[in-house]
């Protein structure tokens, strides 16, 4: 089986968040599962071509937008059995950032994908790569299932390969004005309101979901929030309309990066049997906020970006209360201006129990993840997440709002094998009361202990997700060629 992957980033090359995790991971297990996995994203201006190993190819590109024609090379990379292919546009790609610099995405981002996915399906001809399956992930890959139908210069190409439209985050979806169209050099037939046209633009992602053979989003709970007008994003009714195509498979996590027994990130390495060196971990942690240095005070973590989604207003709403309780709160994260500012305002005013890292930083998410007790995600929205699942890899709680993957993920202390807690409406009040649950539980050590160690029991392996993925990829070649 050959599976081609079209992305926008992969770690350790570029990312902005779960999307790039999983571009990692998710083929690298494919492998170790016997399936071929070749992979294109675009080569970013930041990317370090020396520090990766990344070489030219003896490939040209000629890419036509509309009535203009773009020059490219092709750049690849070997790793973990994953050849990854890197398209590089000096008029697109040779620019700071993924999709633009804080605070503003660049204007011409759908010209930018729109060259890079034409780029893709050049390859896979010039190449004859013949895929079983090509994994579209998200609105920068959206337009690849009718560019591959249709081609990419006017020219029909009748292309019949399976796809896959993963939906990492419905909320970003490639809108474009409708006097762009023209560049995709499709026919008038894919402007319509049952294809490309949506409330009078492009939508690049509606695209991936009309087209592609089958569709799947990153948690099973997911899948079904986004057919409803709550979580939809207005594709709800794309989605319910094609439900029987509609799949969920939960992300999981690559242990042999995320493990608090070899972690090289951490202070003190620790494990499910002999917990000593997460006090280590949250000793270091407390003294690198500059807090004071007490196993006994409970300490909280936040990563993530600063945006809505990642419900930061209940942070805001709650941080008083969250201070009065005593405990220690860490930051991390970069975003909206005005929940950075918030968050050093916090740490100028409460420098004992507030620190705001406003950076990303892979080296802080481990020790803030091994160093904390409680990580905080009362997400608006979230289509899977994966911090819930670090956390409790590394004997941290999660507290979380019963939304998506998190809802998939994290079962309440209150039932059963408890690993976390859980609220579930997206108020202010009910996120403190989860608080107050915890804190409460946390001051009975013979109750959070065990706690702490069936969380680091559970087993969300990409192992699992990429066996999953197998399974589907075998039911959509399975299915009849649409007639």
């Amino acid at each position: 089986m050959k599976i081609i992957f079209v992305s926008s980033e992969i770690v350790p090359f570029a990312s902005s968040g779960g999307l790039g995790d999983v571009c990692a991971s998710l083929p690298k297990a494919l492998v170790d599962e016997k399936v071929e996995v070749v992979r294109f994203m675009p080569l970013y201006q930041d990317i370090d071509r020396e520090k990766f190993g990344i070489k030219p190819c003896d490939a040209e590109l000629h890419i036509p937008l509309g009535n203009a024609w773009y020059y490219g090379t092709v750049w690849y990379q070997v790793s973990e059995g994953v050849t990854t292919y890197f398209i590089h546009s000096s008029a697109f790609f040779e620019r700071p950032g993924i999709y633009g610099i804080p605070g503003h995405g660049y204007g011409d981002n759908f010209e930018r994908f729109l060259f890079f996915q034409k780029a893709v399906v050049k390859l896979i001809d010039i190449w004859d790569m013949k895929p079983d399956v090509v994994q579209c992930n998200d609105w920068q890959a959206g337009l690849i299932p009718f560019l591959l139908y249709y081609g990419i210069d006017g020219h029909f190409r009748n292309g019949r390969e399976k796809t896959l439209m993963t939906i990492h985050n419905l909320a970003h979806q490639g809108w474009a004005p409708a006097e762009k169209f023209y560049m995709t050099q499709l026919p008038d037939n894919c402007y319509t309101m049952h294809t490309l046209e949506f409330y009078g633009e492009i939508n690049t992602l509606k695209g991936g979901l009309v087209g592609a053979t089958a569709i799947n989003a990153v948690s099973p709970t997911y899948a079904e929030e986004v057919k409803t007008a709550r979580f939809g994003c207005k594709l709800n009714a794309v989605l319910y309309h094609r439900q029987k195509d509609l799949y969920g498979i939960l992300n999981g996590i690559d242990y042999e990066r995320w493990n608090p027994e070899t972690d090289s990130h951490l202070p003190a390495n620790y494990s499910v049997n002999d917990l000593a060196g997460k006090a280590t971990c949250k000793a270091e942690l407390q003294k690198a906020c500059g807090f004071n240095v007490d196993a006994n005070v409970p300490m909280l973590g936040i990563i993530s970006r600063l945006v809505p989604q990642k419900g930061i207003d209940l942070v805001v709403g709650a941080i008083e209360e969250i201070v009065n309780t005593g405990a220690q709160i860490v930051i991390l994260g970069t975003g909206d201006t005005l929940y950075e500012d918030a968050c050093k305002a916090w740490a100028a005013r409460w420098p004992d129990q507030v620190c705001a890292w406003m950076e990303f930083s892979n080296h802080k998410a481990h020790i803030i993840e091994a160093g904390v007790d409680i990580f905080l995600m009362p997400s608006e929205f979230e289509p899977c997440g994966q911090n819930q699942l670090y956390s409790m890899r590394y004997g941290t709680i999660p507290l979380v709002r019963a939304v998506g993957g998190l809802e998939d993920s994290v079962t309440d202390y209150s039932e059963k094998g408890g690993t976390g807690f859980k609220f579930k409406n997206y108020t202010v009040q009910e996120f403190v009361h989860a608080l107050q649950r915890a804190l409460t539980l946390y001051k009975s050590s013979n109750r959070w202990k065990p706690l702490m160690k069936r969380a680091m029991k559970q087993d969300f392996s990409v192992k699992h997700m990429a066996r999953d993925y197998i399974t589907l990829y075998k039911k959509i070649l399975s299915q009849e060629e649409a007639k």
